[in-house]
């Protein structure tokens, strides 16, 4: 069976994350929340659309990127349209999302199945997946990666500058140096321009190198996890409780809430699929 004559594919196809017009859509949200473009969040919602396609296709546990993980992490706490619209109307099971428990050996499943998931992908959709949004496995678990929540109106956020780049800018300061020296016999006007020249060819060239701007990095490791299939609970992010007006309750066709966690972390995360 084609891809597009799949029934499942179709369904997910014509899936809306926003049936009616509201004036802030998911993925202008997801993009808000994220610091991304307008336009490299809808290309993770659509690459999201695909996981859920893989998680139910695959045929093996399947595990997102960061950026796809992100837009399902927002999904879950939109639960009327994730629990009723996309598992019980679409998928006609729940995809259950819940935490890595942590450990080498978690860390170990969740790279074998991210590899497995790309491989899958360049199977079922016959391209290869968006290296800026399905990084390589390498990035995907790359060691060290620490991410916070950040007030953006009241912070300023730097890149770390490498030992690379520190080396390029000492190397440009002591030219300016130098040219200062050189200028001393000059007039004053000199001496301020070339400082001002060299201070903006610095900071022009640290930028320059820095991520690009509206783009979390590729190598995020900390998502979480999910399970297909009925009898459990899966974890969900914030805004998802046990009050019954906020859509995370009495999930019958499950067999759960969906909201037992309120946080998600570790290595990565699973879902199955027949």
């Amino acid at each position: 069976m084609s891809l597009h004559d799949d029934l499942l594919w179709q369904k997910l196809s014509g899936f809306e994350f926003d049936p009616v017009p509201v004036e802030l859509a998911f993925a202008a949200r997801l993009a808000r929340e994220n610091a991304w473009t307008l336009p490299h969040a809808q290309r993770v919602v659509e690459e999201y659309r695909r996981f859920v396609y893989l998680a139910m296709r695959a045929g093996h546990p399947v595990t997102p990127s960061d950026a796809v993980d992100q837009a399902w992490h927002l999904h879950l706490t939109y639960t009327r349209s994730y629990w009723d619209g996309l598992c019980s109307k679409v998928l006609g099971k729940p995809l259950h999302h819940g935490p890595t428990q942590g450990g080498t050996q978690e860390d170990e499943k969740y790279r074998d199945w991210y590899a497995a998931t790309l491989d899958s992908y360049r199977r079922l959709f016959e391209t290869e997946p968006p290296a800026d949004i399905w990084p390589s496995t390498e990035e995907r678990f790359a060691p060290g990666s620490r991410f916070a929540r950040v007030e953006t109106s009241t912070h300023w956020l730097v890149p770390k500058v490498t030992l690379r780049r520190f080396a390029a800018a000492v190397a440009l300061s002591a030219l300016c140096l130098f040219g200062i020296i050189a200028c001393t016999k000059s007039g004053i006007g000199d001496v301020l321009f070339i400082l001002v020249l060299g201070v903006t060819l610095t900071v022009v060239f640290l930028f320059n190198f820095s991520r690009t701007p509206g783009t979390r990095p590729k190598n995020r490791n900390d998502s979480s996890g999910c399970t297909s299939g009925t009898g459990s609970t899966g974890g969900c992010g914030s805004g998802c409780s046990n009050r019954s007006d906020s859509g995370c309750s009495n999930h019958s066709d499950s067999g759960s809430s969906g909201c037992s966690s309120s946080g998600c972390g570790g290595g990565g995360c699973g879902g199955g699929g027949d």
